[in-house]
């Protein structure tokens, strides 16, 4: 049979809606409230202890712009891209309109940390550079000693590059040499345009040379006003320990840690990996064990209080989103219970018997969940 002939029109519209309605009258929720196995975002944080280290860590970085270093780690499926989801979302809306950059990057199993500089000069935008070299040119036109005002720059050639910049005699100009310039940090090849207009002549191919690049962007923001931190949301850093020789992976960790030390300020990096790949770099390159002793160690569930209380919150996030959802809808809340206390504790108690770690891990927990709802929501459509 034809797809399009599967449903009417009217129906394919309706059936969404319809299903909430049938679901809000009946369970208060709107759909199923837990996460599948599958489902890695899009669903609530619960806040637990290790979310008051991470919010003493970002505070006093907010106070004083010195750079910090946190490991989240735990095993797989306890939670720790949940973590850093919440914390994305957070930041962006409480510190991006301060002045604040919020990145976020999974890291590739490649053997080059290239990709990681590049999300960086990537997320800071050509804007940036723009409104940092407008207040630079303001301060260069009360004092003309551009040598002073650039005494922060330690790279050679990108202080040629700013000077080019400041010697743009229109906006078309800047416009074109700004373009230039972001291609550029980029690490694109030089043209003949790039040294006619910005006066460099080598490309920043290396890992080293781009790091000093930053610094140095970064640091002029900072200057400007432009910029009051980055912060850097780095997941899945255990995928540099998969299938690359040790050669790779310990160039990769030299290349990060070449990354922290080049700014002592203006940089917050939360990294998120399991505890055995902490572990693993820590002897494979001692000179970043140092830079990654700030520790904040996931749990799995390991009493019935925290499954319950967990189960309880997915419930009570569900239902608030569907209050608001039907507020202006003529719809009748209903208060059947999805799944009662007594099954969600054998719930766990089963997942409990069958793990092979102390405890549950969240993500199997809140699975069985879903599909233990699932046996609830189906008959109800």
């Amino acid at each position: 049979m034809p797809l399009e002939n599967l449903f009417t029109d009217e129906v394919a519209v309706n059936a969404p809606e319809e299903q909430q309605k049938l679901l809000y009258e009946k369970f208060g929720v709107l759909s199923n409230p837990f996460p599948s196995a599958g489902q890695t975002s899009g669903h609530p944080h619960m806040s637990t202890e290790a979310d008051q280290k991470v919010d003493t860590a970002v505070k006093t970085f907010y106070s004083d712009r010195k750079s910090h270093v946190i490991s989240i780690t735990a095993s797989q499926g306890i939670g720790k891209t949940n973590l850093l989801n919440a914390y994305e979302v957070a930041l962006r809306e409480k510190l991006s309109p301060l002045g604040f950059f919020v990145i976020r990057y999974v890291a590739d199993p490649e053997p080059s940390f290239d990709p990681l500089i590049r999300s960086i000069f990537e997320n800071l935008g050509e804007e940036y550079l723009h409104r940092s070299v407008n207040a630079l040119a303001k301060k260069v036109e009360k004092n003309d000693d551009v040598d002073e005002l650039l005494n922060f720059v330690r790279t050679s050639e990108i202080k040629t590059m700013l000077k080019a910049l400041l010697a743009a005699k229109s906006e078309e100009e800047l416009s074109v040499r700004l373009s230039l310039a972001y291609q550029w940090l980029l690490g694109m090849p030089v043209r003949k345009n790039h040294q006619n207009e910005l006066n460099v002549n080598f490309r920043l191919d290396t890992v080293e040379a781009k790091t000093r690049a930053l610094r140095d962007i970064v640091y002029l923001g900072a200057e400007m006003e432009t910029l009051e931190g980055i912060f850097i949301l780095l997941d899945e850093l255990e995928k540099q320990d998969f299938s690359l020789s040790k050669t790779i992976v310990l160039r990769y960790l030299s290349a990060l840690r070449a990354l922290i030390d080049a700014l002592p300020k203006y940089l917050f990096l939360m990294v998120a990996l399991t505890t055995d790949a902490l572990n693993r770099y820590r002897e494979m390159l001692p000179a970043i064990r140092g830079r990654l002793a700030n520790e904040v160690q996931l749990s799995p569930l390991r009493k019935q209080e925290e499954a319950v209380q967990l189960f309880e919150f997915y419930m009570e996030q569900a239902k608030r989103e569907a209050k608001n959802f039907a507020s202006d809808k003529e719809w009748l809340v209903g208060n059947d219970l999805l799944l009662n206390k007594d099954s969600v504790k054998l719930l766990f108690y089963e997942l409990l018997e069958r793990s092979n770690i102390q405890g549950v891990r969240q993500r199997d927990y809140l699975n069985a969940l879903y599909e233990k709802a699932q046996e609830s929501i189906t008959p109800s459509l």
